[in-house]
């Protein structure tokens, strides 16, 4: 109970920075019509192709290549975004002012490494869905559970990424040490932040579908306003709470809502399994 109540806190401390700037929450925004556009893009070199007529039709090469490669755009896309928002929290959990135009210039920067790691993203992504169409029931959980340790082993790859002279494959490595120093805050922060954003979403979708019944048109638009509204705050509370778990675990510091005594109990004590982490290089 004390790790969950710690990650309440943790979670409500990531939200109060994004809610104290909320310019944060317009990287989300464009990050999501960003990927609206390249799906129609894709959507329409795939109708250029040729769509199979059933499912017995054989399926074009260039289809799959197709997939991968708009697989590989999405990516670029969610995680350039992700960049900004840990760039420009990161500069606002120092006490330095910032801008969303500083965290868009600080992803710039590191454009190429970017690109490799959605590359890598999407390869892995794909394996694994592929696998899982191919398994049977056993199989399917077996590599959900695969999948859900890379997703955390891999969780500061971006903040890595951002603010240590590594390539991209140290910064899995780097990512992964991390983790294993901690007891799971991690988890219990996100999970935390997804249950808030549910929460949430209960009310006000119950209230679009009475809406939609009513007037359907305006239903869909508030519908659609509302859940762009929340994946944004959810998206933009998880990239700050990504950069303070990381500035606290290389650097030590804490500041604003995130309270030294939640992030030191977020992290197992030196001298236990993995010893220290080295600070943030300069």
């Amino acid at each position: 109970m004390n790790s969950i109540s710690r990650g309440f806190r943790l979670a409500k401390a990531s939200w109060q920075v994004v809610r104290e700037d909320r310019e944060l929450l317009w990287l989300p925004i464009i990050s999501f019509f960003c990927s609206l556009i390249v799906m129609a893009v894709f959507a329409l070199g795939a109708l250029g192709i040729g769509l199979p007529e059933n499912e017995s039709s054989q399926v074009s090469p260039a289809l799959y290549v197709l997939g991968f490669v708009m697989y590989v755009a999405l990516a670029f896309v969610s995680i350039y975004f992700n960049a900004a928002v840990i760039g420009t929290a990161m500069k606002r959990l120092r006490g330095e002012d910032a801008s969303i135009r500083d965290g868009l210039a600080l992803a710039r920067q590191h454009i190429r490494k970017i690109f490799v790691w959605a590359l890598i993203t999407a390869t892995v992504g794909m394996i694994l869905r592929s696998l899982q169409e191919r398994a049977g029931i056993l199989g399917r959980i077996v590599l959900g559970i695969v999948g859900i340790a890379w997703t955390v082993l891999t969780f500061f790859v971006v903040p890595v990424l951002l603010f240590e002279p590594v390539g991209v494959g140290e910064s899995i490595k780097r990512s992964g040490a991390i983790f294993r120093q901690r007891w799971g805050e991690t988890f219990i922060g996100n999970g935390t932040i997804g249950l808030a954003i549910f929460v949430v979403s209960i009310p006000i979708l119950i209230v679009g579908g009475l809406i939609t019944a009513a007037v359907p048109v305006l239903g869909i638009v508030v519908l659609v306003v509302a859940v762009g509204a929340l994946m944004a705050i959810g998206s933009a509370t998880t990239g700050v709470f990504n950069a303070a778990l990381y500035r606290y675990a290389t650097t030590g510091e804490t500041s604003g809502a995130f309270t030294q005594e939640d992030m030191a109990s977020s992290f197992r004590p030196k001298g236990r399994r993995g010893g220290s982490i080295p600070p943030m290089p300069v």
